[in-house]
């Protein structure tokens, strides 16, 4: 074989620099077979097989090294938030082991126990997760297959498909999976399909003999196939040119590897909240510790005692938990809604996406073409031509809304070369259906075809009636008016028997004119077909398809989806871009652009032509202003999220062939499609549309955006009811008093009576204004600093109350303090800052209106909030007067005056921020 990654003579190198591969397409089979000393008949012997096995390695996908489950666990407590809660229970461990014998374990160990169990059940919700995450590699090596059929020594044999190398001679037959890319040297009536891999809806016709230049795109390859695929029928062979991580699939495979997924926008935000507010915490613990020292008033170990107190009533510790749970059931409403999440913390990144980039077949339009107008060359009239429309129902109208006489004359002709289209495609389906309406039915027996590909722009169907044979060509109007030197007309007919006129010469102005319609159409979000035919009189001589004879242009429509528009105008109205990719025409993608409401003046459309000729910064320069990518492919998708992201944009891809899966990992939000999606695209993508609708885009959007409101709530109900612990314990040390609550009261206040309520927060409305206001900026705060002097002011007013009853409590008439009355003391504080929260966590529905105006924010629009505040008062309860529990967290029984004191004081902040609420209204 020749020196690695130096061509061989009639072998070129692939255009593409990213692409190391030669271009086999591009060489004859003699040129390949000598490039890699293959023998186009016996195949390889097994000794060279197997030396050029140890050259080349296993013909295997290679993934990335999964990480061992001791590194997974490490990963899930590295958190920062989690390590400051594994150092206070490490202190309350160690307080417990050296204090005073006195009570259980689970009395002197009770705290540390409990931050543990926390630590744990965050630990594995977050493996759970991950095991559900990444297996678009899995899905990619499930394409390959698993055997190959080989010529070696000169024999057949079925081996496994890893051990294939460069040079084997492979035999295909019909139903047969692709084991490597193979540049073909025999092939017969062998059709691929490769949807999976290129996006062609149509199975591809190969051809050995083709010359390709080494510029030609991957779909219009016809003598190569390629690993993955699957062999639709025929039959052929070829030798081996690349495996495993070198062919087309293995590409794929190396860029799902190389794109790494970022932290979503409320990863970062949370991580960065927890770190700010964890070294808050030790700050403040420090600062009241050294404090302590000082005036001297208190023991070291109380002083600890106070400091970890301090730390845990500040850590929200069931945020982590009440996030994940609240971003769970957002993903049961978006299924509601077709919406179908993979990874949780996407939910949230839909809420503060700026772009959508979207395809425009099938998830704007219905991919449902529909002829909606006719053009035929009539010489009877001034124009030369006749205009025709067609209606839903395929009724075929004249100018004058008269019903058109499709049986005669070449209106007739075009019919039924109509026809005789193969319905591979949406497109072949409305000619089809045109035909069917109007009577037509294919006449005779298919000799060949040549389906359509975006390298020729036609297609073409060879009949033989009753030993008449004749060739039927549609595709892009400029394609067929080239090859076309005459036009049915009217006329005496040419004999066919379908009343179509006689040809007649097809002049340059009059083709000029026919392209000019089509411009029209296209304008008009049409898509433009042009129908030709010609009669074959003998076997070989020039090509068949040209020469032909001109029938008429066809304009076709795909109607955009009834609720697009609604929809493009809602990301509008979000501050939400959306920039639509499709491989169409420009002119019929601005149309369609301009149909839905997308497109607005001073727009750009952008071709992939031009993309190709533009550098990445010249791309990211270009990018705000683009709204259309036209002739776009799967490798342009990637370009452009790379372009979106360098300008800082949080964007959202959609996709479904394999090649798209790249492009939908590296976008900030990948979105599959549910219906014509591949496996391999739905694993990497992080939010699956069982519809694929764009107005489900938006919609998730909506839903998005709601969680992050009510993470916000239960984020600031969580901090605003902890303020009251913290300033509490913080006031009790300056004042040199016992610890009014302990830490294990402090972490069934945080976990237990909060966390309920910061659920049910979780699940409030969405509120209309949402979908009004632009993305959030990701990296700013979680809350305002409005927000942060709000939680101070509802601490501070949860505090004075607890503090005022705990002070009252605990010196008695004789103003003494004895441990009867600081364990109801302690048992009333706990009480207040208990319920006092449950009670507040009405308010935080809204900053702004009151719980007594109805609406979302009313006092009984959520029941779930009802019912968490009753299991918070009865989980309460059952700390004061069960007696087991009472002992391990350091509670008194409280009788019925006392209660009612904990009420009272409990309502308080309820009634002062109603208050501070109706003042800001005024």
């Amino acid at each position: 074989m020749n020196a690695p990654g130096m061509p061989p003579p009639g072998v070129p190198r692939s255009p593409d620099p990213r692409t190391p591969r030669l271009a086999w397409h591009a060489g004859t089979p003699a040129t390949v077979l000598d490039h890699c000393q293959g023998n186009g008949l016996s195949g390889l012997t097994r000794d060279e097989a197997a030396h050029r096995m140890a050259r080349v390695g296993a013909n295997r996908l290679l993934g990335e090294k999964k990480p061992s489950f001791l590194s997974r666990v490490v990963a899930q407590i590295r958190d920062f938030t989690v390590l400051a809660l594994l150092g206070a229970a490490g202190i309350a461990f160690v307080l417990g082991f050296v204090g005073p014998a006195a009570g259980g374990f689970l009395v002197r160990f009770g705290d540390s126990l409990a931050i543990l169990t926390i630590v744990i059940l965050n630990a594995v919700l977050g493996l759970y997760q991950e095991r559900r995450a990444e297996r678009a590699l899995d899905a990619l090596k499930e394409m390959t297959a698993p055997t190959a059929h080989v010529i070696r020594d000169g024999e057949p044999a079925m081996i496994p498909a890893a051990d294939l190398v460069p040079g084997d001679l492979v035999i295909l037959s019909a139903g047969a999976k692709v084991p490597a890319d193979i540049r073909l040297l025999k092939a017969h009536d062998l059709w691929l399909s490769e949807a999976a891999l290129t996006g062609e809806s149509l199975p591809v016709l190969k051809n050995a003999l083709a010359e390709l230049p080494s510029e030609t795109p991957l779909a219009e390859r016809v003598t190569m196939v390629f690993q993955g695929t699957q062999v639709d029928r025929g039959r052929g062979h070829g030798v081996v040119t690349n495996t495993g991580m070198h062919t087309e699939l293995g590409s794929i495979a190396g860029m799902l590897a190389e794109v790494t997924r970022e932290p979503t926008p409320l990863e970062q935000d949370l991580t960065r909240f927890g770190r700010r507010l964890v070294l808050g915490c030790i700050g403040v613990s420090a600062l009241v510790f050294i404090a302590g020292l000082v005036v001297g008033r208190q023991s070291t170990r109380e002083l600890f005692m106070v400091a970890v107190a301090l730390a845990v009533a500040a850590i929200p510790e069931g945020l982590p938990a009440v996030t994940t749970i609240v971003l769970a059931l957002g993903t049961q409403r978006m299924a509601l809604r077709h919406a179908l999440v993979r990874r949780l913390p996407a939910v949230e990144t839909l809420g503060c996406t700026q772009v959508i980039c979207t395809d425009k077949t099938g998830t704007l339009t219905q991919n449902r073409m529909q002829v909606r107008a006719l053009l035929i060359v009539d010489g009877t009239q001034p124009s030369g031509a006749t205009l025709y429309q067609v209606k839903d129902d395929g009724a075929i109208l004249t100018a004058d809304a008269q019903k058109a006489p499709a049986g005669t004359g070449p209106l007739s002709a075009l019919l039924l070369s109509a026809a005789h289209a193969t319905a591979g495609d949406p497109t072949d389906a409305a000619l089809l259906l045109l035909a069917q309406r109007a009577g037509k039915k294919a006449r005779g027996r298919v000799v060949s075809e040549h389906p359509f590909s975006s390298h020729r722009r036609m297609a073409s169907v060879t009949l033989d009636d009753q030993g008449k044979k004749t060739i039927h060509v549609r595709g892009a109007p400029e394609v067929i008016l080239g090859r076309c030197t005459h036009a049915i007309t009217h006329g005496d007919g040419d004999g066919d028997g379908d009343g179509g006129g006689g040809p007649v010469a097809l002049s340059p102005a009059l083709s000029q004119a026919l392209l000019a319609q089509g411009e029209g159409w296209a304008h008009k979000a049409m898509r433009v077909i042009a129908l030709a035919r010609k009669p074959i009189e003998a076997e070989g001589g020039d090509d068949p398809e040209t020469g032909l004879h001109f029938l008429g242009l066809l304009g076709l429509h795909d109607p955009p989806r009834a609720e697009v528009a609604a929809a493009v105008a809602e990301a509008r109205a979000a501050g939400i871009k959306t920039l639509m990719i499709t491989g169409d025409h420009p002119a019929t993608g601005r149309a369609i652009a301009r149909e839905i409401g997308l497109w607005e003046e001073g727009d750009e459309l952008l071709t992939g032509a031009e993309l190709d000729r533009m550098d990445r910064q010249q791309l990211v320069g270009r990018i705000d202003a683009v709204r259309v990518v036209a002739r776009a492919t799967a490798e342009h998708k990637l370009r452009i999220v790379e372009a979106l992201k360098a300008r800082g944009y949080i964007c959202a891809m959609t996709g479904d062939g394999v090649n798209d899966a790249p492009a939908v990992k590296a976008a900030s939000i990948g979105i599959a499609m549910g219906c014509t999606g591949t496996d391999v695209t739905k694993e990497a993508a992080s939010l699956v549309l069982s519809d694929d609708n764009f107005a489900t885009i938006i919609a998730a959007v909506e839903e998005g955006r709601a969680i992050y409101a009510n993470i916000r709530k239960s984020v600031f109900f969580l901090l605003s009811s902890n303020a009251g612990c913290v300033l509490a314990v913080f006031a009790a040390s300056l004042f040199g008093w016992r610890t009014p609550v302990l830490p294990v009261q402090i972490l069934w206040i945080n976990l237990i009576t909060n966390g309920l309520p910061a659920l049910a927060l979780g699940l409030d409305g969405r509120e209309p204004e949402q979908m009004r206001e632009p993305p959030r900026k990701p990296g700013g705060s979680m809350l305002s600093p409005r927000e942060y002097l709000h939680i101070v002011l509802i601490g501070a007013v949860m505090a004075a109350t607890a503090m005022a009853a705990y002070n009252v409590a605990l010196f008695g008439p004789e103003r003494a303090a004895t441990p009867a009355l600081l364990l109801r003391a302690r048992s009333i504080c706990y009480g207040i800052l208990s319920l006092g929260p449950l009670c507040h966590a009405f308010n935080c529905r809204s900053t702004e209106r009151s719980i007594f105006a109805g609406g979302l924010a009313g006092l009984f629009s959520n029941r779930a909030l009802w019912g968490a505040v009753t299991c918070g008062l009865v989980l309460w309860a059952v700390t004061i007067y069960v007696p087991f529990l009472r002992a391990v967290f350091n509670t008194a029984a409280l009788d019925g005056g006392a209660l009612l004191w904990v009420a009272a004081m409990s309502l308080l902040p309820v009634v002062a921020i109603e208050i501070a609420k109706r003042l800001r209204m005024r």
